[in-house]
């Protein structure tokens, strides 16, 4: 009975000591359209800027560094930035790789799989066609303010941040 236990005690060490020296996600975990919702509305107070975005989408990596820099510059004026990756669950690798690479600074999510992607799509903005890379920003209200699809630049982004930051409270 007390090798059983000295085993099983063994086998559970080797298990915790497992989980500890695995990697640890890069991503903040999965949403699907409630969720983000219910993601932004915890930002209330705050300009929030949403991303979608892939790995293999060649303006989404392109911008990527644009994003973090949004937030290391605006984000202590009230920018809060949340990345959305749209990736399959066989990319998380490659997205894993990514965010390793890039160390954004803002939190990012996968869009959870399953369900109708266009469901998904209309829930985040109507005007979408599932193009990327694709945002949205939320004013200090928590309403949509203006969605930018395709790539953009640092200085357009931080134009239209800037102007919701400075709205009434």
């Amino acid at each position: 009975v007390i090798r059983a236990e000295k085993g099983n005690l063994r086998g559970a060490a080797l298990a915790a000591l497992f989980l500890l020296a695995a990697p640890r996600s890069r991503l903040a975990g999965e949403l699907d359209a409630k969720g983000l919702t219910e993601r932004v509305g915890r930002e209330k107070g705050r300009v929030v800027f949403v991303n979608f975005w892939a790995t293999w989408c060649v303006p989404c990596r392109e911008e990527f560094p644009e994003l973090a820099r949004l937030q290391k510059t605006m984000g202590p004026a009230g920018l809060t930035v949340l990345g959305i990756s749209t990736d399959l669950a066989r990319d998380l690798p490659a997205v894993e790789k990514f965010l390793s690479e890039q160390k954004p600074g803002f939190p990012n999510y996968r869009k959870k799989a399953g369900g109708d992607d266009q469901d998904f799509i209309n829930a985040v903005d109507r005007s979408w066609g599932g193009e990327l890379p694709f945002t949205v920003l939320y004013g200090r209200d928590g309403r949509k303010a203006r969605v930018f699809s395709g790539g953009h630049t640092y200085s357009e982004y931080a134009k239209e941040v800037s102007r919701l930051l400075k709205a009434a409270r």
